[in-house]
């Protein structure tokens, strides 16, 4: 399974519940994803000629 389709899973009802459960045996066992800040580059419209 793909981080990627494990994050899907973990978002779902279903898939909340057994996170929930199984975090309940083993703390830490499923990680939760974190926020990344990616910045973007905003274009100068101002000096633009």
């Amino acid at each position: 399974m793909t981080m990627e389709q494990y994050y899907r899973w973990i978002n779902t009802k279903a898939g909340k519940k057994i996170k929930d459960f199984m975090d309940r045996l083993i703390p830490g066992l499923m990680p939760e994803p974190v926020p990344v800040r990616v910045p973007v580059r905003q274009e100068d419209r101002y000096n633009r000629r």
